[in-house]
């Protein structure tokens, strides 16, 4: 490993190229890659400069708990910050100190079982933030809706035990058919003392995610919210997503940040670029089999 890393760090071309592919920048409008700088994004030195762009724009940055909670939600400006703790609780404890440090709070969802630790939790909710379920019964089951409906309320009862959880939130699954948020076509949130899901209670909010290691759509499978309004596609780096909040005026913005992306010095940007180039190629991958076999069944049923 770190072999790789010095190699990487010497070839600074390599990590460009790589830099804007993550960006989904097509070949065709990347020029000469040899006079490109090392482009650095989704670090946490980023991340500061993200949170104190939005506070110079005026917006207010709420958990989705305390939006959902308030009695007059028609704030002029108003973003709610949300983390979807997919691989390390760790690294999402250590994001949470970072915004008790900026006195923010944001909403924290932790995966069960995969990033379910009930020491990180009881500490990511006392620096003050919230914690929710990061559910993917739907896709755990198979499809099957009755026991992804069971396995739901048993994963929120383990979570209830170690803090309260008023809101919840989808984890993608892109590899998968199922989109887990149907659960929510048999049963209602209030049906599990639940306020909101992440998605599905914010009508009216533009939604950006870091997904893919950028703030573009493109490439994006489920991590949209349902009919809701298209992301500006020239919105890719976290440069281009302050530079719009300065000149756009949205007033309400939901922002979908993984505290695995964002590094903390340039060992961990190297990994997490590379972590994120093999799952991008991975998830094209999956979704060009999809298309091929659905080609396929298409001219079956055609021919038959």
């Amino acid at each position: 490993m770190k072999r790789f890393r010095d190699i990487i760090v010497r070839d600074r071309l390599a990590l460009s190229r790589i830099s804007l592919l993550q960006q989904g920048i097509p070949k065709s409008r990347r020029g000469n890659t040899r006079s490109i700088p090392l482009v650095r994004d989704f670090t946490l030195a980023k991340y500061r400069e993200l949170i104190r762009c939005l506070r110079d724009h005026g917006y207010s940055l709420k958990t989705l708990a305390d939006h959902l909670g308030q009695a007059d939600r028609e704030e002029n400006r108003v973003v709610i910050l949300r983390h979807d703790v997919d691989i390390s609780p760790a690294v999402a404890l250590r994001m949470a100190g970072l915004e008790r440090d900026l006195d923010i709070r944001a909403s924290y969802y932790f995966r069960h079982p995969a990033t379910f630790h009930p020491p990180t939790i009881r500490a990511v909710t006392g620096l003050g933030h919230e914690v929710g379920y990061h559910y993917e019964v739907l896709t755990t089951t198979r499809g099957d809706m009755d026991q992804a409906i069971r396995l739901f309320g048993e994963k929120l009862a383990a979570f209830r035990e170690v803090c309260p959880v008023e809101t919840v939130a989808a984890h993608g699954g892109s590899r998968f058919d199922q989109d887990t948020r149907e659960i929510w076509n048999r049963r209602r949130l209030q049906d599990f003392g639940l306020r909101g899901e992440a998605y599905l209670s914010i009508p009216g909010f533009l939604y950006f995610s870091d997904t893919g290691r950028t703030w573009s759509p493109t490439g994006k499978v489920r991590d949209s919210i349902p009919g809701g309004r298209p992301v500006p596609e020239q919105v890719r780096t976290t440069d281009d997503l302050m530079a719009w909040v300065g000149s756009a005026g949205e007033p309400r913005l939901a922002l979908n940040v993984h505290p695995e992306r964002w590094a903390d010095g340039m060992g961990e940007e190297i990994i997490t670029i590379g972590q994120d180039l093999v799952y991008n190629l991975v998830k094209r991958g999956v979704r060009g089999v999809k298309t091929l076999g659905s080609g396929r069944a298409a001219k079956k049923g055609q021919e038959g």
